[in-house]
C-alpha cells in the first residue's frame, strides 16, 4: 500500500531538481552576461549560443508555472491532483517527461 504523501513527496523531489537546474543555468548565463559586459565588445557565436538558454529557462518557468496551476484547479475542483494529467499540458517535452516520471513513482 503506498504510503500517504508519497506524490507530493516525489512532486517536491522532482520539483527541487528543476528548481537546481534553473539555478544553475541562471548563474552561467550570468556569468556569460558579465564577461561580455565586462569585456565591452558584443557576444562571440558560442557566447550567443549560450545566451539562448534564457530562452529554456523562460519556457521551463512557465511550463511549471502552468503545472502548478492546473494542479491545484483539480485539487479546488475535486480534491486529489491527477499529476499524470497536470503534466500532460507541458508543452515542453523533456520537462512533461520528468513530471510524468515522478508521477509514475508516486504510483507505485
Amino acid at each position: 500500500m503506498e504510503r500517504p504523501g508519497k506524490a507530493l513527496s516525489e512532486l517536491c523531489a522532482a520539483s527541487a531538481w528543476e528548481m537546481e537546474q534553473l539555478r544553475s543555468q541562471m548563474q552561467a548565463l550570468e556569468d556569460v552576461v558579465l564577461d561580455v559586459l565586462e569585456r565591452g565588445t558584443p557576444p562571440t557565436s558560442q557566447e550567443l549560443r549560450s545566451l539562448q538558454d534564457f530562452d529554456l529557462v523562460i519556457q521551463t518557468l512557465a511550463g511549471l508555472s502552468g503545472f502548478y496551476k492546473r494542479v491545484q484547479a483539480q485539487v479546488d475542483e475535486s480534491g486529489p491532483a491527477d499529476l499524470p494529467a497536470a503534466a500532460a499540458g507541458v508543452t515542453l517535452e523533456k520537462l512533461r517527461d520528468r513530471l510524468r516520471s515522478a508521477s509514475s513513482l508516486a504510483d507505485t
